[in-house]
């Protein structure tokens, strides 16, 4: 029997041993230049409007941000999104919806695809989209306010298909048309639907098909977002009427908890922002944040949430999804029409570190240890994602007034939009 010379085994382990080191580093690099040149989804890469791979340069005195290009826009409050060299955005014009891409460095058109749009808010505010696209494996996937869903490629704008879930689920309209934005976790297209027939609804995302429908709950205007934790992936969603945590892989309930307004006229906006094992939860409308923690059930072998403090008057979120950082919560709390107030919270008691008001109500996204806000006024602010003070590192008039949309970052340019204009503005460059 032949025996391996000891020295000659453990040098062969050893190489073995750093191959596959080697091939993790290079793995965890091309991930992190991946992350770092897109945000292809509501909220970003990683769902909580959060970026860790990257920093922000503060303009020196007297200097600022430069605009690489502005464009004319249709109406709508849909956020952009990036893919590598191109930007994306859902929009109407002239009676049609359009998914437009652009060019990242210059703003010119890339290809449009469009459809016939009969929304009509019934509030006299914008007929345009307000639910953000989704982008995966060279598909774009949209929301439209009356409820069609579009699978367009990447490549070249050319429709894949489309489902009408109102005639479909009998989603209903709500206040303001469908607003919840697509969540697309490997080959399915998660969708807050709602309605008599279904909460949450997995579609195909190489054809559209129905592959599962949750229990029944009501649909709001939050935004489903994935929970990957202990080798379960659950959706996550802030429905009408609370709380709700499915299996992604066939949307069976694992947990669900009451948590809506006493009041008729009112909405659950922000999506679920999902902390480690953890998961905070916050609306308006006299109904609070609420903190919870996954983990083992009565149940033995179950796992599921538990509550673990729930208050008013804290960080009441409107519209606007928090952001964290080292365990302190930063967001806008209050109506956004009645002076909402800019707060830090400390994660694990909510006790409030600070507040900042006269800056209204705007979207949130932090940067390593920066946060970037463009306010209502079209302002963008940075500051510190500091829980023992506010301090504003920077600001720039960036857009006009009415901003409700959010923004997006990636491969070191910011894109954001108002009620009729798309910017980019270069992080990198100064003027």
């Amino acid at each position: 029997m032949f025996i391996r010379p000891f020295r000659t085994s453990v040098l062969n382990d050893f190489k073995i041993e750093m191959f596959c080191l080697i091939g993790l580093v290079m793995l965890f690099f091309t991930h992190s230049e991946i992350k770092a040149n897109e945000w292809s989804n509501w909220l970003g890469p990683n769902h909580d409007g959060s970026i860790e791979n990257m920093d922000v340069t503060i303009p020196p005195s007297g200097k600022e941000y430069i605009v690489r290009w502005k464009k004319n826009i249709g109406i709508g409050w849909s956020s952009p999104i990036i893919d590598k060299n191109a930007v994306y955005l859902h929009d109407r014009k002239n009676g049609k919806e359009y998914i437009d891409s652009f060019d990242l460095n210059t703003g010119d058109e890339r290809w449009s695809f469009s459809y016939l749009s009969e929304y009509r808010d019934s509030f006299g505010m914008s007929d345009g989209p307000r639910s953000t696209p989704a982008l995966s494996r060279g598909v774009m996937v949209s929301h439209g306010p009356q409820g069609l869903v579009h699978a367009v490629a990447v490549k070249d704008g050319k429709l894949i298909w489309m489902r009408d879930l109102k005639k479909d689920f009998s989603s209903p309209k709500g206040f303001f048309g469908r607003c919840s934005s697509p969540l697309i976790f490997e080959d399915k297209v998660i969708l807050d639907v709602g309605g008599p027939l279904c909460g949450l609804v997995a579609l195909s995302l190489k054809s559209g098909k129905t592959l599962w429908a949750s229990e029944p709950h009501g649909n709001d205007y939050s935004s489903p977002v994935p929970f990957l934790n202990d080798q379960q992936a659950l959706g996550l969603a802030f429905m009408r009427d609370g709380f709700l945590a499915v299996s992604l892989k066939t949307g069976q309930k694992n947990y669900f908890a009451p948590f809506r307004s006493p009041i008729d006229s009112s909405v659950n906006a922000a999506s679920p922002l999902v902390l480690g094992n953890k998961v905070f939860i916050s609306s308006c409308y006299e109904v609070g944040a609420g903190l919870w923690e996954y983990r083992k059930g009565s149940d033995r072998e179950q796992k599921m949430f538990h509550q673990l403090w729930r208050k008013n008057d804290v960080l009441d979120c409107h519209y606007s999804t928090p952001v964290s950082h080292s365990g302190y919560l930063f967001g806008f709390h209050g109506r956004q029409e009645r002076s909402p107030v800019l707060r830090c919270v400390r994660l694990k008691d909510a006790e409030v570190q600070w507040s900042k008001g006269s800056m209204g109500s705007g979207n949130l996204i932090r940067v390593a240890n920066k946060i970037l806000t463009i306010t209502e006024k079209g302002e963008l602010v940075i500051f510190s994602a500091e829980f023992s003070k506010f301090e504003i590192l920077y600001s720039q008039q960036v857009l006009g007034t009415g901003v409700k949309s959010h923004f997006a970052i990636a491969g070191g340019v910011l894109v954001a939009r108002d009620s009729r204009r798309l910017i980019c503005l270069d992080l990198n460059s100064f003027d």
